[in-house]
């Protein structure tokens, strides 16, 4: 299996361009074909196109890369519990759409949890969610008290 990070590759060649077209002045379609060999599937990766940080990764894919896993740490710092400081490197990286309910691996449905505040989404009433307007991470109690996380440290 082949994993390509730019669209370059699949579109100059493997999607039937001319040997002579480049996909976005980067590589001819000639090139695209040698690197891409004997593979028979393909993983989708979106990357930032400024940064080339990973920001989602094809749905068949469970774990995550450890290019997303950095992004995830620097953008939360800690643990999203509230009240929570443990630091990011320390923490699972956690679906909060699970991966076996449809939930996909990115930046907008993983973020940093710890061990055992883990523990609390996955085995106890509390529940995460997002809120609609700023896309924060709110977690609500099995009283129905409703708190977000604490902010990045930037």
């Amino acid at each position: 299996m082949l994993a390509l990070a730019r669209a370059d590759l699949a579109t100059a060649g493997l999607l039937g361009a001319a040997d002579d077209t480049l996909a976005e002045g980067r590589i001819s379609a000639e090139q695209a074909r040698r690197l891409a060999g004997d593979a028979t599937q393909w993983i989708r990766v979106l990357t930032d196109p400024l940064t080339g940080t990973m920001l989602d990764v094809e749905r068949t894919t469970y774990r995550v890369p450890k290019s997303l896993r950095r992004w995830l740490a620097v953008r939360r710092g800690t643990c999203i519990f509230p009240g929570c400081g443990r630091s990011a490197h320390r923490c699972d990286i956690d679906h909060r759409i699970r991966w076996t309910d449809g939930g996909h691996t990115s930046a907008h449905n993983n973020d940093p949890v710890c061990e055992p505040h883990h523990r609390v989404k996955e085995e106890t009433l509390w529940a995460l969610d997002r809120d609609p307007a700023t896309d924060d991470p709110v977690w609500t109690s099995p009283t129905g008290f409703r708190c977000t996380a604490d902010p990045p440290p930037f």
